[in-house]
């Protein structure tokens, strides 16, 4: 019965009464629920992200769609946007962690970017010393912008580190990027020895040569 009110509904030359909406529901209804793809996705943009603070370190980040965070009517409208990504080279070479954030501008003022960096490595046995902890990273730049070309930023680890001011720039956007790094992906192997060595990375205790 489901698969003939399927072929029904894709043979029949009458338009889909309503909407996209209509449409959606009918598939949900048919218990199709899998081929809906309609979430804003295919909205993302992608901006890959040097730091000069750590420039083996990249922020590659997807900025959702978004929405207002002001009356769309004002003069100088805000606007919210949710952000995922990794952090490459977070825990060494090869290595990244997933990111969250969001970002908000303001036309005619500026952006504002919150990064959280999640991270927890170090030896395999319980309560031994750890090597990598969580990154806040919160920039600010005057371009209103999902991707602006650069922030001003301010970072810290949950060792305690804070690592002053510092810029990310924007390396690539939308295609497949020319830095390498934008690409990394960490593979088990990498993961399991990546709980060696902090220093010199956005997630590790500061070298005594600091």
């Amino acid at each position: 019965m489901m698969m003939t009110r399927l072929t029904n509904f894709h043979e029949s030359n009458k338009p889909c009464p309503g909407s996209l909406a209509n449409a959606v529901l009918l598939v949900v209804s048919l218990g199709f629920s899998s081929l809906l793809l309609a979430d804003g996705a295919t909205e993302d943009l992608l901006a890959c992200y040097g730091w000069d603070a750590f420039p083996d370190e990249r922020i590659n980040i997807g900025v959702r769609t978004g929405g207002p965070l002001s009356d769309p009517g004002e003069t100088d409208p805000q606007r919210t946007h949710g952000i995922h990504g990794k952090h490459v080279g977070s825990c060494g070479d090869g290595t990244n962690a997933a990111l969250s954030g969001v970002l908000v501008f303001k036309t005619g003022t500026g952006s504002h970017l919150g990064i959280y960096s999640p991270q927890s490595r170090g030896e395999e046995d319980f309560n031994d010393d750890d090597h990598c902890r969580s990154v806040s990273i919160e920039c600010f730049s005057d371009e209103a912008s999902r991707a602006p070309a650069e922030w001003t930023c301010h970072s810290r680890n949950e060792f305690g580190v804070y690592h002053g001011e510092s810029k990310l720039t924007l390396v690539a956007i939308d295609t497949s990027p020319d830095d390498e790094l934008c690409g990394v992906f960490e593979d088990e192997d990498r993961f399991e020895d990546s709980n060696e060595d902090s220093s010199g990375i956005a997630s590790g205790m500061r070298s005594n040569d600091d």
